[in-house]
This record gives structure tokens, C-alpha cells and sequence, in this order.
């Protein structure tokens, strides 16, 4: 069969190979191409994480300047300039490696205190004077606010950045506290070597507010690399920093295209030479394809193992995150859910997605946090609320949620992540807090009305006391109608209860000395009732705080030496009329003349009178006997009494708050039932034990532990 002109002209040899030389030139070069953009992100990915690395640090600059030179204008500012300036500034570097130099300059502008001075003999210089300086210090004054300078040419050599807080004292400007870094310094910290470094070039500057000009820490030359600097937000201004490479790389897609030219070439003339052998020419041509195709989708197969990776590792943090955790797109609908969520839902993770989670809701919060989500997706503000979840059993479980918006490299929404707390407990707390504060403002009130009496006595004797007794009633009111949080309440307790009842007792001794006059006989017996009730009064006030803060984990101790056998004498000759009153003798046992304990002195010695106390008010004869033993690195102190002693049975409650053994109308003995809670709380708390040994009509021994040093 004739076969036609143009069936020839397809089966040119020419025709195929030129045909063969476009088609694989443009998939070499295609690739080549592909190869030159991986390339080229990696090495921007590598400038941007040595960028990022640096502004970093110039953060963490800006922070650590302003917490030391705040922290230097503060002392200045309350307590002028500091005798010890070198030990402050000392402690200031030390733990700062940034800084180079701490400085006060006082009012006029002079330094007067430099540390350290070595190196930087700078005392007398005034900044005012000086052109790079003086901007810096006069924007910190109009700002009134912490500000960070620069570059400025070290009188000490060097170019660096200088930070400064302004003091003022009354209004009045007095001077500027401020931190020295140099620069040379931040890049050592940084590894970097300015005038060596074989693969960048740096340069950090600062634009000029005025003049919008940049002024360069580093006396490298940037006018051709203006499209290296990154913007860097830092205090006031504009700042600047350039990583430049300093030698190109030849992309290695180069070699890409050079083969994969190459290769077009030689399989071309092979299509035009080997035109007729057509199995042989297609097996060729589809063996470079199906190796080119291999080659893209396994570069594409990479990137999307990492995308599964990183998704995959999400997953499995947010799945054992002992807090609930929720994703949604942009639009606010849900799209994860994690373990913990499910578990206080009670939903299925496919129930929660898009705005099934609201199912999961308390009916009666249902509404408001529906509207609070919606607000704070449509407004592009955080969501943060408080709820009740209700799961399918029917359990209440109250969350404390919070949700922020995710944003991508250009700032664009993708969508929002949120956390949710369990505060179910933390409610609950609150709720027994408020039942605990009326209980004890019943308390209060109780023993007001008991000082009711002695109060009524007072006011007929004198009319300025009057006074005193209704401010104390209008505070007793306030303490009523306290907020719910127990530490306003204890606030309020220490001081408008404590205050007033310090006036009363204070007022009715001075009247008890007859400083305003004589007395007859009944006036003196009123007023001894007044200040005994007062005194009663305020050591149960101080014992109901003290078991509160216990209680609320606020009470704090403080550690220092002290000579504990010094500190048991005072007490034991400060209650010894008491002893002597009851015709009790105290005795004691101690081994060593010194003791020296490393602890609270003033609650081991609250502690201590509070035991010996207890063994002079239930003792009625015999003897009260001390010892005091050193045992490895642990201080023993016994107190023995031969007094009425308690029942085993009675023993456990011994140490419970409000508890009094002998209770009841009918008790012979005073008292909160609080001291001994009190004292074995705060021994605890020390670091030591208290247990207690009696037999009922037998006596009693309390026995506490103390380490030498915690």
C-alpha cells in the first residue's frame, strides 16, 4: 500500500529526533529548575534561622535591660543611691551575661557610679555632652519610660548599645540607671566572629528616628545589600539586622542542567539515528521519563512524610496532654478534639467536629458561651470563658477554656487552638471557703459579743475610747461583707480587727496607771476585765489567722541562725510567774550551753511557748522539766508536765484545729483550741515532727524535732 507524503513526513528521522531534543530539554530543564528552588529555600532557610537566632538574643537584651536597670531605679528611686552600689551591680552581671557595665548618671547628666570601674573609667564623663549619647538620654527623659540607644562609641572603647531607665524622685528627674552591652560581646556569645566569619557577613543598625538615616554598630560596608535587612522590633525606633552571605554557593542545580542538556542531546541524535527501531527508541525515551517522574515524586514523597510526621506527632502530644485540647479552621467550626476532651464530653471525636461540641454543654451555659465563641471568631479576638460539660452519664464537670487564632508566615488565618483546665475542685474549694469565712465571722461575732460587756464599761469612762469601739464595730461589719477569696478576708482580719483591739489594750493601760486621773476600785476592776477580754480576743484573732493561712498554703517561714538554748531561757523566765503563781518549778536538762539552729526563730519560739504554756495551765503541782538533746543532725526538745494528762482515745484529736478536750460550757481552761494545730502545722513546715505520750491523770510529753540546718 502507497503510503502518503505526510505519513513520510511524520516518520522523518528529523522530525523525531528534533521532536525528542524539545520534549526532554523542557523536562530536564523543568527539573533542573525544581532542583535550583530546593536549593535556593535552603539557603534562605539557613539565613533565616541564623536571623532569627540573633533577634532572639536582641530580645532577650531588651528584656534582661529593662528587669536590671527597673530593677537598679527602683532602689535608687525608694532608698537613694545605694552605699553598696558594686555588690548591687555585682549580682546584676552575674547573672546577666550580656552586660558589660553597669552605670548611674545623676541629674545633670555625670556619671557617678560605674561597676566594674576597671576598664571603664568613665566617672565625671557627662552624657550630655556627648552628640551619640545625648539623644538617647534626652528621648529616655521625654518618654519617661525605659529606652535602648545606639550605636554609641564606648568612652571604654568599642561600640555598643546602651539602656537606660529614667529616675525621678517626687516627679523631679534625678539621673538614669542603665546597662553597657557591647557589641563584640553579644556576637561572642553568638559564636560569631565579625571581622573572620567565612560564610556571613553581619551588620546591625538603627534607623534614624529624625532622619530616617541608619546608623551602623559594625563598620561594614551594607549600601548594596539593602535587601538582606530584617526589620527587628525592639524599644523605640527602628533597628536592623543583615546576615549576608559572603560567598555565593554554585547551586548544584546547574549540574542538573548541564547532564540533563546533555542527555537531551545525546538522545536526540539517538531518536534521528536509530529512526526505524522504533521498540528500542520508545523503551529508551520511557525509561528517562519514568526516571525523571520517579525523581519529582520522590521529592514529593519526602515533603509529604514530613507533613504526616509532624501531624502525626500533633496527635499523639495532644492524646496524652492532661489537658483538653481543640482545633478549629477559620471559620470557628471544630476540627480535632483530643483524648482528654472526649473523656469530659463523653462524645465520640466524629460527635464533637464542626459545632457538635456544643451538645456537650450545660443547658444553662449553653447560650452564653455560643455567643462569647462567636464573638470571638467574628471580632479576631481571644476566647477565654468558664463552663459546665455535661456528659452523657449525666457528670458536671466545670472547664476553664482558652482559645487563640493561628496565623501562617504572611499572617493569615488558618484557624484557631484552644486549651481547657478541669477547675472542677478549684470551684468546689471556693465554695467550702465561702461556708469556712461565715463560720469563722460566727466565731468573731461570738466572742465580739462576749467583749460586749467590758466594751459598754469602757465607753462610760471615757468619751475619746468611744470612738475607738465604733470604728471597731464599723470594721466588724466591712470583715463581714469581705470578698470570698480567703486572702482578702485575711487582710481585712489582720488589719481592722488586729488594730483596733492593739488601741484598746493599749488606751486601758494607760488608764489602768491612772495617767488620766485615779481610779476608784469598781473603775479598776472594769477596765483589768476590758483588758483581759481584749488581750483574750486578740490572741484568738491571731491564732484563727494563723491556722487560716496554715490552712490556705500562705503561711511562709523564714531561715536564719539563731542560739536556740538562748531563745528557750527567755521564754521560760518570761512564763515562769505564771509557774510560780501555781507553785509549779520549771526545770531543765540541756546538754550543750549552745545550740545554734538554723531555722524561723520567731515560730520555733511561738512553737516552744505555746507547749510550755499548755504544761503550766494543765498542771496543778509537780514539776515542768525541759531537756533538750542533739541526736545525729536533728535537735530533740521534750516538755514533761505531771499534770491532768489525756485519754488515748483522745490523743488523735489532740492536734485538730478548734478541738478542746475538756470542751464545752463546763471547761476549766481557756482557749482556742488552735495552739496545738498550730504548732504541729508549723513544725511541719520547718522540716520537723511533734508527737505527744499521756496517760490520764499521769502527765504528758510533747516532743518535737528540729533539723539543725534544712
Amino acid at each position: 500500500m502507497k503510503r502518503s507524503p505526510l505519513h513520510h513526513f511524520f516518520k522523518n528521522p528529523l522530525l523525531f529526533g528534533f521532536s525528542t531534543f524539545f520534549i526532554l530539554l523542557f523536562i530536564t530543564q523543568f527539573i533542573a529548575y525544581q532542583k535550583y528552588l530546593i536549593n535556593e529555600n535552603e539557603q534562605k532557610k539557613e539565613i533565616n534561622n541564623q536571623v532569627n537566632i540573633i533577634k532572639e538574643k536582641l530580645q532577650a537584651i531588651v528584656m534582661y535591660s529593662y528587669s536590671s536597670t527597673r530593677t537598679l531605679g527602683y532602689i535608687v528611686e525608694r532608698n537613694g543611691i545605694p552605699e553598696d552600689f558594686d555588690s548591687i551591680a555585682m549580682e546584676l552581671l552575674k547573672g546577666h551575661s550580656y552586660f558589660d557595665a553597669v552605670q548611674l548618671v545623676d541629674g545633670e547628666g555625670f556619671i557617678t557610679h560605674v561597676y566594674p570601674l576597671k576598664g571603664n573609667e568613665v566617672i565625671g564623663f557627662n552624657i550630655f555632652s556627648s552628640t551619640t549619647a545625648s539623644s538617647g538620654a534626652l528621648e529616655t527623659i521625654e518618654r519617661k519610660d525605659f529606652f535602648i540607644a545606639g550605636p554609641v562609641h564606648l568612652k571604654q572603647g568599642g561600640v555598643g548599645i546602651i539602656s537606660r531607665h529614667p529616675i525621678f524622685i517626687n516627679g523631679k528627674f534625678e539621673g538614669f540607671s542603665a546597662v553597657i552591652t557591647k557589641l563584640s560581646t553579644f556576637f561572642e556569645d553568638l559564636n560569631i566572629n565579625t571581622s573572620g566569619d567565612n560564610d556571613f557577613m553581619y551588620q546591625l543598625s538603627r534607623v534614624n528616628f529624625d532622619t530616617g538615616e541608619e546608623d551602623f554598630f559594625l563598620e561594614n560596608d551594607m549600601s548594596s545589600y539593602k535587601s538582606f535587612a530584617v526589620p527587628i522590633e525592639l524599644s523605640f525606633g527602628e533597628w536592623k539586622l543583615y546576615v549576608v552571605p559572603l560567598e555565593k554557593k554554585i547551586n548544584t542545580a546547574i549540574w542538573y542542567s548541564i547532564i540533563g542538556f546533555i542527555i537531551t542531546i545525546l538522545s536526540s541524535w539517538a531518536v534521528w539515528y536509530f529512526t526505524g527501531q522504533t521498540e528500542r527508541i520508545n523503551k529508551l525515551v520511557n525509561s528517562k521519563l519514568e526516571e525523571q517522574e520517579y525523581e519529582l515524586n520522590t521529592i514529593h514523597e519526602t515533603t509529604r512524610k514530613q507533613i504526616e510526621k509532624s501531624e502525626l506527632l500533633y496527635r499523639t502530644l495532644t492524646s496524652y496532654a492532661p489537658v483538653a485540647i481543640f482545633n478549629t479552621n477559620e471559620e470557628g467550626e471544630c476540627t480535632y478534639v483530643n483524648e482528654e476532651w472526649m473523656k469530659y464530653s463523653g462524645m465520640e471525636f466524629n460527635e464533637a467536629l464542626r459545632y457538635g461540641w456544643t451538645n456537650a454543654l450545660y443547658p444553662d451555659d449553653k447560650e452564653r458561651v455560643i455567643n462569647e465563641w462567636q464573638k470571638a471568631v467574628t471580632n479576631n479576638i481571644e476566647f477565654e470563658s468558664q463552663f459546665r460539660i455535661l456528659d452523657k452519664n449525666g457528670k458536671i464537670t466545670w472547664l476553664s477554656a482558652k482559645a487563640t487564632k493561628l496565623v501562617d508566615e504572611n499572617n493569615d488565618l488558618l484557624g484557631h487552638i484552644g486549651v481547657a483546665l478541669d477547675v472542677t475542685e478549684r470551684i468546689k474549694n471556693e465554695k467550702e471557703l465561702l461556708h469556712y469565712k461565715t463560720d469563722l465571722e460566727k466565731l468573731v461575732s461570738l466572742r465580739t459579743e462576749e467583749l460586749s460587756e467590758s466594751k459598754e464599761a469602757l465607753l462610760n469612762l471615757l468619751e475619746d475610747i468611744n470612738s475607738q469601739s465604733i470604728e471597731l464595730e464599723k470594721e466588724k461589719v466591712k470583715a463581714q461583707s469581705a470578698d470570698l477569696m480567703k486572702s482578702a478576708f485575711l487582710a481585712t482580719m489582720s488589719h481592722e480587727l488586729r488594730t483596733p483591739m492593739n488601741s484598746i489594750i493599749g488606751f486601758t493601760s494607760l488608764l489602768l496607771k491612772e495617767y488620766a486621773g485615779p481610779l476608784n476600785q469598781e473603775q479598776a476592776k472594769q477596765l483589768a476585765m476590758v483588758k483581759n477580754s481584749g488581750q483574750h480576743l486578740l490572741g484568738l484573732i491571731n491564732d484563727i489567722l494563723d491556722i487560716s493561712k496554715i490552712e490556705a498554703g500562705e503561711l511562709t517561714v523564714t531561715f536564719s541562725e539563731f542560739n536556740f538554748v538562748e531563745s528557750l531561757i527567755d521564754i521560760i523566765d518570761f512564763l515562769s510567774p505564771q509557774a510560780i503563781s501555781k507553785k509549779l518549778v520549771i526545770k531543765t536538762d540541756i546538754h550543750n550551753e549552745k545550740v545554734i539552729l538554723k531555722s524561723d526563730k520567731r515560730r520555733v519560739e511561738q512553737v516552744l511557748l505555746n507547749l510550755i504554756s499548755n504544761a503550766i495551765k494543765f498542771s496543778e503541782k509537780g514539776t515542768i522539766l525541759i531537756k533538750v538533746n542533739l541526736v545525729d543532725s536533728m535537735l530533740h526538745t521534750k516538755v514533761i508536765d505531771e499534770g491532768i494528762g489525756i485519754n488515748k482515745e483522745n490523743i488523735e484529736k489532740l492536734f485538730e484545729p478548734f478541738i478542746q478536750l475538756n470542751g464545752g460550757l463546763t471547761r476549766s481552761h481557756e482557749g482556742t483550741g488552735l495552739g496545738l494545730a498550730i504548732s504541729k502545722n508549723l513544725i511541719e513546715k520547718l522540716g520537723g515532727t511533734i508527737k505527744v505520750e499521756s496517760e490520764l491523770g499521769e502527765g504528758s510529753t510533747f516532743t518535737i524535732c528540729l533539723p539543725l540546718e534544712l
